[in-house]
């Protein structure tokens, strides 16, 4: 499950739950996530999650700015589109949050080595 946990003041005050699909974000009614002031563009950006070709539960995450006036921040710098992952800090505005990723959290990796015998 992907989550966008808002952080204020270093404390996370809420968690969105995120599914497959387009996922907006801006002032205007209609967005996924309307945020009120704070810098924050009507139409200010998207975050899109595709399921992976070979690991569906696993999902591939893009954020693209819709040419907000302010600006979409991932880990402090501004991008335009830029694939993101668990633990990145996205900022819109005043607004910040971090991208959570059970299954990259709680997933475990495995390592195989193939010997050449």
């Amino acid at each position: 499950m992907i989550k966008l946990k808002h952080i204020v003041h270093g404390a996370v005050v809420s968690e969105i739950e995120m599914t497959e699909g387009d996922f907006t974000i801006g002032r205007n009614h209609g967005n996924n996530l309307q945020l009120d002031g704070g810098g924050v563009s009507g139409k200010h950006a998207m975050i899109t999650l595709v399921a992976d070709s070979c690991i569906p539960e696993m999902f591939d995450i893009t954020i693209r700015d819709l040419n907000s006036t302010n600006g979409t921040y991932v880990n402090s710098n501004s991008v335009k589109e830029q694939k993101i992952e668990h633990g990145d800090l996205i900022r819109f505005g005043t607004y910040e949050f971090k991208v959570f990723d059970d299954q990259s959290y709680c997933g475990t990796q495995t390592e195989y080595h193939i010997s050449e015998d």
